[in-house]
């Protein structure tokens, strides 16, 4: 704000804040805003205004012009001095106000066409390795389940030398009844030696360095 004195009487100048179309009219009728400025408020505080003010100079600054509600984003931005030892805290200061002012994005209200957000994902939308059907599991105990009841029949055997099987022959036996009966897909070796052992009680037994089920005979 820099100041003069014409005929005793001190200028100030200021930045008056005018609207933009209400500017581009006073310029194209050649009005003096500055006079008329000083009118309006003369005529407001009752003090006599006679229109006499200094002569502009190069270095006047222009009368910045915004409307004193237009939104921030539209308003003109005040002229910086670059002179002015106090501007490197001016800018800091706005940018500071920008940053507090900045709106926050805002979820239109939730309704029958737009229903709000939900804070969990989808069960489909979680990445992850999908599980196997329940009813493979089934299906594959089902099959062994029935193969072991129509096809092997368990036989006491103390010496341990003819109810025997080995491991090997009875999981191809399994496929080829599998395969004969239409099952796929067919269990796998470690699924039919679980079953065997934990869900059927099949002894095993090593004889000679080769796995043997024991006291079992095929049908």
């Amino acid at each position: 704000m820099s100041a003069r004195k014409v005929s005793g009487i001190a200028w100030r100048q200021v930045r008056v804040l005018i609207r933009s179309d209400i500017l581009e009219r006073s310029e194209e009728q050649h009005i003096n805003i500055n006079d008329e400025c000083n009118a309006a408020l003369a005529r407001k505080t009752g003090v006599e205004y006679t229109g006499e003010r200094p002569q502009k100079t190069a270095q006047e600054l222009p009368v910045i012009a915004a409307q004193e509600l237009v939104p921030a984003a539209t308003a003109l931005r005040p002229v910086i001095n670059a002179d002015d030892p106090t501007t490197p805290a001016k800018v800091l200061r706005e940018k500071t106000v920008a940053a507090v002012l900045k709106p926050h994005a805002v979820h239109p209200p939730a309704s029958a066409n737009n229903p709000a957000p939900s804070p969990h994902p989808a069960p489909e939308a979680v990445a992850g390795k999908p599980k196997k059907p329940a009813a493979d599991k089934k299906k594959k105990e089902s099959a062994i389940k029935k193969f072991v009841s129509t096809r092997i029949v368990r036989a006491d055997d103390d010496a341990g030398t003819n109810a025997i099987i080995p491991k090997d022959e009875l999981y191809q036996r399994f496929e080829r009844w599998c395969r004969e009966h239409s099952i796929t897909p067919v269990p796998d070796r470690r699924a039919f030696t679980v079953a065997l052992k934990n869900q059927y009680v099949i002894a095993e037994r090593t004889i000679g360095g080769d796995p043997y089920w024991v006291n079992i005979r095929l049908k």
